[in-house]
């Protein structure tokens, strides 16, 4: 295959291997970054459930503890009818509020700070915590989650007035996990972080960020903020304002929280997500998205197979017409033997590679009287003889020898790696044998003969022209003796080389004659 062959076929390659490389990257790239907008967008989608969900659990804390504001505002409000407030009928009134509201216990507090239970026992309010004797100093309607003896629970206070008259306060204590067990299942975790910073509780699946009654300044200390800060959480937390953090524990788990205050308690939900639950999220709703990737992806692969085995038919059909192209090119029409160009070629080729150190032998053979043949048998016959000696001679030899026809009824047959003397003569034996039983003509029979020079690589010559000078020379030889022999390079005098150089001179036209 000729450069001119090989860089059409490359430019032709290029043509159209090219825009289909970059058309199978563009869609493999708009794949890819179709996925990464699809799966950003489910992300968003499932922090936004988080937050959503933050936002509810508050609301329905928010709702609870304002329901436990109104119901003690409706008791209180009876409690001002009363003349006695630690009457008979007032205990009965708060006694019937703890049995029916599932409450820790209920107080009536005078404006002296004396008080008393729903069990009727007295108290005063300086035996009270901090956080219960707050509530009745506000003098107003509201409510506060406290731990009460190891135990978390939510007091609601209301005043006990008119509008001229304060006479003491109505307090309600609940439990705080009461009011969680009303709660449905959520999707994920949530904690209940008390004014105090306190996680008071932990519902839902435990998200592993929060333990009952830790401390959430010592929890937080623990924690790598890479969206949100420490500072910012803890003062979002303290004063009743929403946020949206992203952390890192201290064994490299990710996780997402999202807090909402609730109400006017002080108190906070914080809902938690782990990235891993995330990640499970986006797979579960990217699941069909993921699917029709793949087929795209699975046809871009078909694709890319049938344009690949597209391409190697194509290149093995080009080769092959390249090298049926190449071998006519080198090959002689009439005889299917090398012409001249490519016989020579090979030769030199074998010489000056693997064939340097190897004993070879060139023939060089000449058809005996072929000029009378062609005149008194006609060019037809003469053309018969040739491409019979072709097709006959290539099946006596070697497939690794080299035979060729250099002219009009010139042949030369060379001979590789032959071992020894003997084998040299052995070969010689068959070349000149082989025009005994070599016959032309389907109704008249002609066997032609051939005048044969040989020469020995390297002891008759070191490179082909060398060797083939020493073969015409013994071919001279050959004819000198009558024709029909084969003569070696060996056998040749000083007068025949002296003649066959003066017959290779330059001759007018009109005395070429047949030698």
């Amino acid at each position: 295959m000729g450069k001119g062959d090989r860089n059409k076929n490359n430019s032709m390659t290029a043509q159209w291997v090219i825009p289909t490389v970059l058309l199978m990257a563009f869609l493999i790239y708009t794949l890819i970054d179709y996925n990464g907008t699809m799966q950003d967008n489910s992300r968003a989608k499932v922090l936004d459930r988080v937050s959503r969900q933050a936002v509810s659990v508050a609301g329905y804390y928010r709702g609870l503890y304002e329901g436990m504001v109104n119901s003690a505002d409706a008791t209180a409000d009876f409690l001002m009818l009363e003349d006695d407030l630690f009457g008979e009928r007032a205990v009965e009134l708060i006694k019937l509020m703890d049995d029916h509201a599932g409450l820790v216990d209920a107080y009536i507090v005078k404006d002296n700070g004396e008080a008393i239970d729903s069990y009727g026992n007295k108290h005063n309010a300086s035996e009270f915590p901090e956080q219960f004797k707050a509530l009745l100093d506000t003098k107003d309607a509201s409510t506060s989650i406290v731990d009460n003896k190891d135990r978390p629970v939510v007091m609601v206070s209301s005043p006990i007035r008119t509008e001229d008259e304060w006479r003491g306060n109505f307090v309600m204590v609940y439990k705080a996990d009461r009011m969680s067990r009303q709660m449905e299942s959520t999707a994920y975790s949530y904690a209940l972080i008390y004014a105090e910073g306190i996680v008071g509780e932990i519902y839902g699946s435990e998200s592993g960020l929060f333990r009952i009654g830790d401390n959430i300044k010592d929890v937080v200390d623990t924690l790598t903020f890479d969206v949100g800060n420490e500072t910012t959480f803890l003062q979002s937390i303290t004063s009743g304002r929403a946020g949206n953090d992203h952390v890192i524990r201290p064994d490299g788990t990710g996780c997402y929280m999202c807090h909402q205050p609730i109400g006017r308690t002080g108190a906070s939900v914080v809902v938690t997500i782990q990235d891993n639950q995330i990640n499970r999220s986006i797979m579960e709703e990217n699941t069909e998205t993921r699917a029709m990737i793949m087929k795209i992806l699975f046809s871009i692969g078909i694709f890319v197979a049938l344009i690949i085995i597209i391409y190697i038919i194509n290149r093995v059909s080009f080769t092959k017409e390249s090298m049926e192209l190449q071998n006519k090119a080198e090959t002689d029409l009439l005889t299917d033997l090398l012409n001249k160009i490519s016989t020579e070629n090979k030769i030199k080729e074998y010489l000056e590679a693997e064939g340097q150190d190897k004993t070879c032998m060139m023939c060089v053979l000449d058809i005996d009287n072929f000029k009378k043949i062609n005149d008194t048998m006609g060019h037809a016959f003469g053309d018969e003889v040739l491409a019979t000696f072709g097709k006959k001679i290539r099946s006596e030899f070697r497939v690794t020898d080299i035979i060729g026809r250099t002219g009009g009824d010139e042949f030369i047959i060379f001979l590789k790696d032959l071992k020894d003397e003997a084998v040299i003569e052995r070969e010689a034996g068959r070349v000149a044998g082989f025009f005994k039983d070599f016959t032309v003509g389907t109704y008249t029979k002609y066997s032609p003969t051939a005048s044969i020079g040989a020469a020995i690589f390297p002891r008759d010559g070191q490179d082909y022209e060398s060797l083939y000078k020493a073969a015409d020379t013994a071919l001279y030889k050959a004819k000198k003796r009558g024709k029909n022999q084969l003569a070696f390079f060996s056998e040749t005098t000083e007068e025949d080389k002296i003649a066959v150089e003066e017959s290779n001179k330059p001759k007018p036209i009109d005395s070429i004659e047949d030698r």
